[in-house]
């Protein structure tokens, strides 16, 4: 009798331990919040520099991971990121046609553009972020067109989707 009840507390004991590691890897599971994407491929519309969201496919792995971005203001559109992100941005071989880039909420898409350097002559009618002013503080801006939105100029503007927002003031990273 008294095997019987150590080996059904054995038994209980594991079933707890094995379901506290479920619940771990459950909990810990990172559904992505919100990331940045370098593009593998995409197509831009006619003559622009709009990219067509549907050609969209993004590397496997984000350059900016949720958890290297430290907040976001959406009145100046300005992430703040962590220094290895930074580092991963800055090494990238910058050309003055931009390299696109996309921004996902929970692995779905939220809207592209390109990290389009200033020193630039070029004019980008989408949605950049200038990476040589990672120089100056860990902020990427994120503008309408380069070197400003043009007159008469569509840019849809989701830099403020609610799916962005709502996850950074989750986790008390949204600047209000």
């Amino acid at each position: 009798m008294k095997r019987q009840i150590l080996f059904f507390a054995f038994f209980v004991t594991l079933s707890f331990i094995f379901m506290a590691c479920e619940k771990n890897e459950t909990t810990n599971r990172n559904d992505g919040g919100v990331e940045l994407f370098l593009l593998d491929s995409y197509k831009t519309i006619g003559l622009t520099n709009q990219i067509d969201e549907k050609t969209i496919i993004t590397k496997s792995q984000p350059l900016v991971t949720y958890s290297d971005f430290q907040s976001y203001d959406p009145s100046t559109f300005t992430f703040e990121i962590s220094n290895t992100a930074k580092e991963s941005i800055k090494s990238l071989k910058h050309s003055v046609n931009g390299i696109a880039f996309a921004i996902k909420a929970n692995n779905d898409l939220i809207y592209s553009g390109y990290f389009w350097p200033g020193y630039s002559s070029a004019s980008c009618s989408w949605v950049v972020i200038d990476p040589m002013r990672l120089g100056l503080d860990n902020e990427l801006n994120v503008r309408l067109g380069y070197p400003g939105q043009f007159e008469g100029q569509v840019i849809p503007d989701k830099r403020n989707d609610k799916r962005i927002l709502d996850i950074f003031t989750s986790d008390n990273k949204l600047i209000k």
